[in-house]
């Protein structure tokens, strides 16, 4: 291992040098949006039914997300009164006892009136994009731009891993995240959007940056820039989703496990790295930011906390999480359409298939978070099937369209020659 101790120590100072850059971002984004425009958007989205209050959405075709985060991302950072810096790394938000919709439509009518509640653990960079979207348009707008977003991320990803491992095997990766997980819905929650066009977009560059043959220290640092970026926007949605891929696609193009775990090492280190900064960060804009209680205190119970919707037994994460992904909407086309299609698949091969393995321990680790939340956390278990399945297909040398068709026609004259036998 001390071949790559050049590139981690490159790869770390990339990460050190990026944290003030964030600092920057974060401390001086409220310099640059109305907030009056900004509430202005949000009445106006609440009186067309872009936003709705209470639990329980109408409008499916726009709020059928995960409303809780949409709306509570639209108010951090509005708090009146407060300093660019304060606003940008406390990153306070409007809370009540009801619904997080409740409590932005009552801020946004009077922002005094309600009560604020810093949400300092994270850095919330995904506002460098959308607060000033949300602030110079609507924000039907700023949803629809997610979708653009997600759209260009996604197709993005899919021609650099097709151009890596096939067609086939790139069907077998995508399908199961696009009928076994929330995918077509993450659109309509801006968080959700940003950190998965983040997760697609870099195992893209990654994909490309092995096919064309980039050394080692290329992808070490590679790994360890998109573990930090991806820190920086996500609200600890699918963390493990990406190193996963990453992993995946260095060991199909036979880059050896050594440089694989490095990289997985190094994308989570730049990812907790990058984590403790921001905390770091809130202590010096706010002394008063208390790590133990704030940060300590909320990852215990992240981690086994005691909840109505958590079991605590070995693998009730991972078994609650893939059968979340199992009783999605999707599974009654993707069913039908394998059994059509039976594509004789071969058990795929141990050393090729363990990144998705990857999920299953951060699941077992975060079981308190990953149960709560699972109708967000089952898009890493999906993509886990997707590894899973891409393996499959890697190992039956079925990388093209024509081959897959093929194959599943000579296993159903098979079918029907063993039946008139």
């Amino acid at each position: 291992m001390k071949r790559y101790f050049p590139a981690v120590l490159l790869a770390g100072l990339l990460v050190v040098a990026l944290q003030p850059v964030y600092f920057l971002l974060m401390s001086n984004l409220d310099r640059v949006i109305s907030h009056n425009g900004t509430w202005a958007h949000i009445r106006n989205a609440f009186d067309s039914g872009v936003l709705e209050t209470s639990f329980h959405s109408k409008n499916f075709w726009i709020t059928g997300g995960d409303r809780f985060t949409d709306c509570y991302s639209l108010g951090i950072g509005l708090q009146p009164g407060v300093e660019a810096a304060a606003a940008g790394i406390t990153a306070s938000r409007p809370v009540s006892d009801g619904h997080s919709c409740d409590d932005l439509k009552a801020a946004a009518a009077d922002p005094i009136s309600v009560t604020w509640y810093r949400y300092s653990r994270y850095w919330h960079g995904y506002r460098v994009y959308s607060a000033p979207v949300a602030s110079a348009l609507p924000i039907l707008a700023l949803k629809l731009l997610d979708l653009l977003l997600l759209a260009t991320a996604a197709i993005f990803f899919c021609l650099e891993a097709a151009k890596l491992i096939g067609v086939s095997p790139t069907l077998g990766l995508c399908l199961p995240v696009l009928f076994m997980s929330d995918f077509v819905r993450i659109w309509q929650v801006t968080p959700h959007a940003v950190s998965t066009a983040v997760i697609l977009g870099g195992a893209a560059v990654f994909a490309a940056a092995i096919r064309k043959r980039a050394p080692d220290l290329v992808l070490i640092v590679v790994a360890a820039a998109a573990g930090s970026l991806f820190n920086f926007v996500d609200f600890l949605v699918n963390p493990p989703w990406m190193p996963m891929l990453l992993a995946f696609f260095l060991l199909a193009a036979g880059r050896g496990a050594p440089i694989t775990l490095v990289c997985v090492g190094v994308w989570f280190s730049a990812y907790g790295a990058t984590w403790a900064a921001k905390w770091v960060g809130a202590y010096l804009v706010e002394p008063s930011f208390d790590i133990k209680s704030d940060v300590i205190g909320t990852a215990l119970f992240r981690i086994s906390g005691d909840n109505v919707k958590v079991w605590h037994f070995p693998l009730a994460a991972t078994v609650k999480v893939f059968t979340n992904a199992f009783l999605s909407w999707g599974m009654l086309i993707l069913l039908p359409a394998l059994i059509f299609f039976r594509v004789p698949l071969r058990r795929p091969r141990f050393a090729l298939a363990w990144p998705a393995l990857i999920p299953v321990v951060w699941f077992e680790i975060l079981s308190n978070h990953s149960q709560i939340h699972s109708f967000f956390v089952s898009r890493s278990a999906a993509a886990a099937i997707g590894v899973t399945a891409a393996s499959a297909l890697i190992a039956a040398n079925v990388t093209d369209v024509g081959a897959m068709f093929a194959a599943a026609r000579g296993s159903q004259e098979d079918l029907r020659t063993q039946e008139v036998q």
